[in-house]
């Protein structure tokens, strides 16, 4: 009913309540003059009220529509066999047959002429009560609320389990009802309908309060943009969030970036797909000390290698961290990126010690850069340059390049003002990791730098809704983000394939940190096992009678003569079997809320919101259309210097070609005086000597 009159206009909302008196005097009157009417209409509203949680359309309307049918089957039946009866009754006592019963008289208030009428009217109520109880019987088979699972009813009996589904009181204290709408806790976060309504939870209500991340887990075609990630913008949007989209097809940016602007919201694109439509950001000159310089260079390289903790790949970091400080401080701003980083390592080795030991000399180069070249030069340094180039393979191409070439995003605006940020990924962007994790480790930096300038929350809360969370790669630090950044104004929503995805990213201690630290944890379909298994395990067993049958077949007759012996008793039920859970029906979802029951859920696709009407309206066709192209700009790169010699005191396995072999002593000729002197001995001996 709410969700009814949130899509009524406002202004009609005044005359609602003449509108409701007009309707109510209607049906008086429409009940006085046809009470067999009112009574098969109010069946049929009843039966799909029962019926609205049957997710099948075709089976849902044919439940509306049994008990008026059944009443109008039974009324006719009895009133033809009464009929008969009665001009049966009549022919054998030669009086006049009564008049045919007519189904106008069924409905009306008018008097039963015949029994015939009689007899159709009383079951035409009787055939209404009773298509209800069939309705309710055949929809518990595949019930689950606070009072079913799967169907069975819950018994009060702890031994045998105490979960169960949740019901509306159950997750009052932890949930708003009705589609988002500004005002205080207006948002939170959208999860589905129950029972028809939709679901926002808000554990900022519980005390203490908890955080709004969350864990979404949706395989192939499970309708994660449909049902959570658009739902949730608008959510957001209702509370004045910035947000901070992953679009993996640029179909999130088209849809929701002109609405956004709209309300207000200044909106940017990050383009990895496309970027001639998008704005510049240059992670060289986003790091600002050691600590980001490490962070950045470390997700660089891990992102990037299989084994992450080994001996080449910490001397791959080493070797960037030392052309990041370099880049920085010696090259001017247009030389100073990425794609610059890549080139240097082209670089014959003798004039890149040069570079950086005038830089460090001239006091230009921080002594901590000077000291990673100097690690990185000592040992291995033909291994790290041929491991570090393949790794910044990615940006070798013109097109990134550029992207990563200026400096035009200021991350920080996202927690100063109403602003929206879409990440848009190309198909098969798994090349892109490295890219990614950085530029999300420093998103999370310059918030919680606002933050902490701010008194420790941001001057506006954002929102990060993160999907296809596993191709975004390592972020670095996120465990600890995520773990402290509600009291900070950010909110975490992130949507996997399956938790093993988060596994091999992470690792299997960090994956479970960051799944312990999401209180909302969705479950829309998948067939990976791991997840099913964990879902199932977290949703616990119910308590629930359950029917059983007997039968003695002891002797061959019985098995055809003996009626089975039908008991009840109280099991032990699991909510939903791994199986159960892979076989969902399309339009369910699961929902684990921390201090409440689980719930059972309907997806919410967004086009039901009353913000869809608007938002579709708005929506542009391309991304041209938010973010114009920008003229295409060559990349300026460090000229390769040319080599002069090796600098003086610089060791020979340095300078990148292979010493030169020992001169080799001359040979001695040995001439034999005679052939006497070539005895067998004497030549073995020359030959041990390498004379001969």
């Amino acid at each position: 009913m709410r969700d009814l009159l949130s899509r009524i206009p406002s202004r009609l909302r005044p005359f609602l309540p003449l509108l409701a008196l007009a309707l109510g005097a209607a049906l008086v009157l429409l009940a006085a003059l046809y009470p067999g009417l009112v009574a098969l209409i109010l069946a049929a509203l009843f039966a799909a009220l029962l019926a609205r949680r049957v997710q099948d359309p075709g089976r849902r309307a044919g439940l509306a529509l049994l008990p008026p049918a059944l009443a109008l089957g039974l009324a006719w039946g009895a009133a033809g066999v009464t009929q008969g009866f009665a001009v049966g009754a009549a022919n054998l006592a030669k009086k006049p047959a009564p008049p045919p019963p007519s189904w106008q008289v069924w409905v009306s208030s008018k008097p039963a002429p015949g029994p015939a009428d009689k007899a159709g009217r009383a079951c035409l109520y009787a055939g209404a009560v009773l298509g209800l109880l069939l309705v309710a019987a055949l929809r518990s088979k595949e019930a689950h609320d606070e009072r079913h699972v799967h169907g069975l009813p819950v018994a009060d009996s702890a031994a045998k389990g105490t979960s169960r589904w949740a019901g509306d009181r159950d997750i009052a204290h932890v949930a708003e009802f009705g589609p988002p709408k500004e005002g205080p806790h207006g948002g939170g976060t959208v999860v589905g309908k129950l029972k028809g309504r939709i679901v926002r939870l808000v554990p900022d209500k519980c005390v203490p309060p908890l955080p709004q991340h969350a864990l979404v887990v949706a395989g192939t075609g499970g309708g994660k943009s449909f049902s959570f990630v658009i739902p949730n913008a608008v959510a957001a949007a209702c509370e004045g969030e910035s947000l901070v989209l992953t679009d993996p097809k640029g179909e999130l940016a088209c849809t929701l970036g002109p609405w956004l602007k709209a309300k207000g919201y200044q909106v940017y694109l990050f383009n990895l797909a496309y970027p001639e439509w998008s704005s510049c950001w240059n992670p060289v000159l986003e790091c600002r000390d050691d600590e980001e310089i490490t962070a950045f260079a470390t997700a660089i390289v891990q992102n990037a290698a299989k084994d992450k903790a080994g001996y080449f790949v910490m001397k791959e970091i080493q070797l960037l961290k030392a052309l990041v400080y370099l880049l920085r401080a010696d090259f001017p701003p247009e030389q100073a990126h990425l794609r610059a980083a890549l080139s240097l390592l082209s670089w014959p080795v003798e004039a890149l010690d040069e570079r950086f030991e005038r830089a460090y000399r001239e006091g230009r180069l921080p002594q901590e850069g000077y000291e990673e070249w100097r690690g990185a030069v000592s040992s291995n340094y033909d291994n790290a340059v041929s491991g570090l180039s393949a790794k910044l393979n990615v940006v070798r191409s013109e097109p990134v390049a550029r992207l990563l070439s200026r400096h035009e995003i200021d991350l920080s605006a996202i927690g100063k003002e109403k602003a929206a940020l879409f990440c848009v990924l190309p198909i098969g962007s798994a090349h892109l990791k490295p890219v990614l994790a950085t530029f999300y480790y420093f998103f999370f930096r310059r918030l919680y730098g606002l933050a902490a300038e701010n008194g420790g929350r941001l001057p506006n809360p954002a929102r990060f809704l993160l999907d296809e969370f596993a191709n975004i790669g390592q972020v670095p630090g996120f465990t600890e983000v995520i773990s402290t950044a509600r009291s900070l104004g950010i909110k975490i929503q992130f949507v996997l394939q399956g938790l093993k995805q988060l596994q091999d990213v992470y690792g299997a201690a960090e994956a479970e940190a960051i799944i312990s630290n999401c209180p909302i944890q969705l479950f829309l379909g998948g067939d990976d096992l791991a997840t099913t298994r964990y879902f199932s395990s977290r949703l616990g067993e119910a308590a629930v009678y359950a029917e059983s049958e007997r039968k003695d077949v002891t002797m061959p007759w019985q098995k055809a003569t003996e009626i089975p012996k039908r008991t009840e008793n109280v099991v032990r039920r699991p909510l939903m079997q791994p199986e159960e859970l892979s076989r969902m029906k399309p339009l369910d979802a699961v929902c684990l809320v921390r201090w409440c029951l689980p719930l059972h859920l309907k997806k919410l696709g967004w086009e039901e919101l009353p913000q869809a009407r608007e938002i579709q309206s708005l929506a542009a066709k391309i991304l041209a259309e938010l973010c114009p192209a920008r003229p295409e700009f060559r990349v300026e790169l460090p000229p390769v210097p040319e080599v002069q010699g090796p600098p003086e005191g610089l060791p020979e396995r340095r300078r990148g070609r292979k010493p030169a072999p020992p001169p080799a002593e001359p040979e001695l000729e040995v001439e034999p005086e005679d052939d006497d002197d070539l005895s067998p001995e004497r030549v073995k001996a020359a030959k041990d000597l390498g004379l001969l």
